[in-house]
């Protein structure tokens, strides 16, 4: 019988070859020689690891089938729960918010201040007393933050790039900073109550609060442009992807706005009780939801059906974490646990006990890594990458 790997055109085996798993690629390596020059093509590879491992992008260049491997290990770390874990300990309060990168973790706290903590060590390398106004910092000196851009309030809320970071506060107001100085911009004042979370992208800064609407501001200018009004309670968490703003609020829904109109496109309905949380995929697919009635729903984004249900906690669901590339979702809860959920198939995949001891208030993660924050006025960095060799190969750029 002919070989059909000798006699076909290469982009027609790669065609072919694009419809096995990783195992069975592995097999055709073996064949013969033809067949092993086919199997290692690194666009085949990059198309089973994505396939597999979801929708991962990377540096041109990289050698696909040897991240397919170095991922594997680390994937299967996270399922046998073969972790090391540190605390972050020195907020004087409950820690309501956090990110992280590989260098880095800023939390704020209901003790008015932030602190940057260093992932790899757990050691607090910087505190910003945003209510006092005074910066502490081992090789600096004490530096003034002007009255009027302080908090008056609990640090609700976070988030930074490379430019800047916004806080938000239980004071009505957010605060911009620049990074890495940690100097202030701007305060954006208009709600009438705390502003409970917020985000933002290259040209807009999205905000939402206890006094039931979410605002629309211009990042370069900081103007408000627009305020949206529907919920009627306090909307609690909100997410952005491109022109499309996702919201969710103590009245049971989730809603998804028109960015540049202000209109309301889509009521997600389903909940029975009041919403905390919110999570909106990077390719507008997939909305992650979760409150009151102890559920998390997974939504399709675009006709609003839930498309799962996934029960475990056994009281309200405070935070979520859709990492869609690795297809997971991590929450956070009252319950004092972190829980980790296969996205596509919305079984839990890991459940995190007795590391906090009481109500989990933040939780983010990433291929590597994630951290919780509690009420116990701690930080908690789980990471599942020891002994994983070659994890450079993962980085996107």
């Amino acid at each position: 019988m002919p070989d059909f790997v000798r006699i076909l055109p290469a982009e027609i085996t790669g065609l072919i070859f694009s419809f096995v798993d990783h195992k069975a690629l592995v097999n055709c390596e073996r064949v013969s020689q033809a067949w092993r020059n086919a199997a290692l093509d690194n666009h085949l590879w990059r198309q089973v690891f994505q396939k597999e491992h979801g929708p991962w992008q990377a540096a041109p260049g990289k050698d696909w089938k040897a991240m397919f491997a170095v991922n594997k290990d680390l994937r299967n770390k996270w399922k046998r729960a073969e972790m090391t874990y540190k605390y972050m300990d020195g907020h004087s309060d409950s820690v309501y918010c956090v990110q992280f990168d590989d260098v880095k973790a800023i939390t704020g706290s209901r003790d008015r201040s932030l602190r940057v903590w260093d992932i790899t060590t757990g050691e607090c390398l910087q505190t910003i007393e945003a209510a006092s106004g005074t910066a502490f910092h081992p090789l600096d000196s004490n530096t003034s933050i002007p009255p009027n851009l302080r908090h008056d309030g609990s640090i609700l809320c976070l988030q930074y790039d490379p430019e800047i970071l916004i806080t938000g506060s239980s004071d009505g107001s957010c605060i911009v900073w620049s990074l890495p100085t940690f100097t202030t911009i701007a305060r954006l004042s208009f709600h009438s109550a705390g502003v409970l979370d917020l985000c933002f992208d290259h040209s807009h800064i999205i905000t939402c609060s206890r006094d039931m609407t979410v605002c629309v501001w211009d990042r370069s200018t900081f103007k408000l442009l627009r305020q949206l009004r529907g919920h009627t309670g306090p909307v609690n968490a909100i997410a952005l992807r491109e022109n499309r703003i996702v919201s969710a609020s103590g009245d049971s829904l989730v809603k998804m706005w028109d960015l540049e109109s202000g209109e309301c496109i889509r009521d997600f309905k389903g909940h029975q009780r009041g919403l905390a949380c919110v999570q909106f995929s990077e390719d507008m697919a997939t909305i992650v939801s979760g409150g009151n009635d102890m559920d998390i729903r997974v939504w399709d984004a675009h006709t609003g059906e839930c498309k799962n249900v996934l029960e475990g906690h056994r009281n309200l669901v405070r935070t979520l974490h859709l990492d869609a590339r690795n297809r997971r979702i991590v929450s956070g809860s009252y319950d004092a646990t972190v829980k980790v959920w296969n996205l596509d198939t919305g079984k839990l995949a890991l459940d995190i006990k007795h590391f906090h001891s009481t109500w989990v208030l933040a939780v983010k993660s990433d291929h590597k890594r994630l951290i919780s924050t509690s009420q116990d006025k701690l930080g908690l960095v789980i990471d599942f990458s020891e002994g994983v060799k070659g994890l450079e190969m993962l980085d996107e750029e």
